[in-house]
């Protein structure tokens, strides 16, 4: 059976086509549309319209027609107030079948679509306290991602799944792979604002990193501990108009900058906690530079790189594994 997947975000969705036997990826089909349109317009006509031709062009593309497709799984931004369907996010801890049961199903491009819900930390409202705040956190796609690699890398005990990208996330998940929380940052967009949006640009003016560079990415990384991250940044257009560094080792010296407060946001998050591994996803770079920092901060931690098989196949696996439990409401080894 074929099947297609989206993946939709703020400012960019993905289509792919999937052998659901195999597990594989067929073709890919990244469109730049996201809910951040749906809040710019305040509809979501222009979405629900470039993810459906998404959808047809890449059927044309592979020869295929809609009748060919088993059914459509949706997740991420798609199902938040801003995408197409709502799906009400559920409240840790929450194992596959809490999310296969909140499901919800509808048509797109007239094929059956699974809409998936997202996880929330808690249950609160407009009259929370600031502590309440505090601990309370969001995801959607990141559920997906996580059973994903779970089924693919078996630890054993309570864990940690940590996937870098525009808001690095952070998933504690117990021995029964349940996902008991996760936290939060914003340490993608917040490289690519500096990348982009200050003075820090004109030292970075080919985009971000080519290769790792680990004396680069440490040089930021301590760079952060002693001087503070504004001054650190600062440093980028020094290391530009006054040394030898490349633009790729000061893209890697940035990288390092963020990663460090990444990492600071974690040591909070784990206060008290004790974890028996860590899983690292997330795209290449960003999977190589959060991984070799960590082994700095957490050197007796047992850290385990997701390869970057494991990190596309997290996606596939993740989201037929909770459509299957939604089917079937069987036993799944996850």
């Amino acid at each position: 059976m074929k099947l297609i997947l989206i993946d939709c975000g703020t400012t960019n969705t993905r289509i792919r086509i999937v052998d659901k036997t195999s597990r594989k990826s067929i073709s890919t089909l990244k469109i730049n549309v996201g809910v951040k349109n749906t809040a710019i317009e305040n509809s979501n006509n222009y979405l629900k319209n470039s993810i459906e031709e998404g959808i047809n062009k890449i059927l044309e593309k592979n020869f295929m027609k809609p009748n060919e497709i088993g059914h459509i799984i949706a997740s991420g931004m798609i199902t938040s107030n801003l995408g197409l369907k709502e799906v009400p996010h559920i409240v840790a801890p929450a194992k596959l079948a809490d999310f296969a049961y909140f499901i919800e199903k509808d048509q797109l491009a007239g094929i059956v679509c699974y809409f998936i819900p997202g996880l929330k930390n808690s249950q609160i409202d407009k009259y929370s306290t600031l502590e309440d705040i505090k601990q309370m956190d969001i995801m959607r796609g990141e559920e997906i991602e996580t059973f994903g690699l779970l089924d693919q890398i078996r630890e054993t005990g309570n864990g940690l799944i940590i996937l870098p990208g525009s808001h690095t996330k952070y998933i504690l998940v117990d021995e029964n792979r349940k996902l008991l929380s996760c936290f939060s940052t914003l340490g993608g967009e917040l490289i690519q604002a500096v990348q982009t949006s200050t003075i820090i640009s004109s030292s970075l003016k080919n985009g971000l990193i080519k290769e790792i560079d680990y004396s680069s990415l440490e040089e930021g990384y301590n760079a952060t501990i002693s001087e503070g991250l504004t001054r650190a940044l600062f440093r980028i257009r020094i290391l530009d108009l006054y040394s030898s560094f490349t633009e790729n080792q000061r893209a890697n010296f940035l990288l390092g900058s963020i990663i460090h407060e990444d990492i600071q946001g974690l040591k909070y998050y784990l206060k008290n906690r004790k974890i028996d591994w860590m899983i690292v996803g997330g795209s290449k770079f960003l999977k190589e530079g959060m991984s070799f920092l960590l082994s700095k901060e957490f050197s007796n931690q047992k850290i385990i790189k997701a390869t970057e098989a494991q990190v596309e196949n997290s996606y596939i696996i993740g989201s037929i594994l909770m459509q299957d439990y939604f089917n079937n409401k069987g036993d799944v080894n996850v």
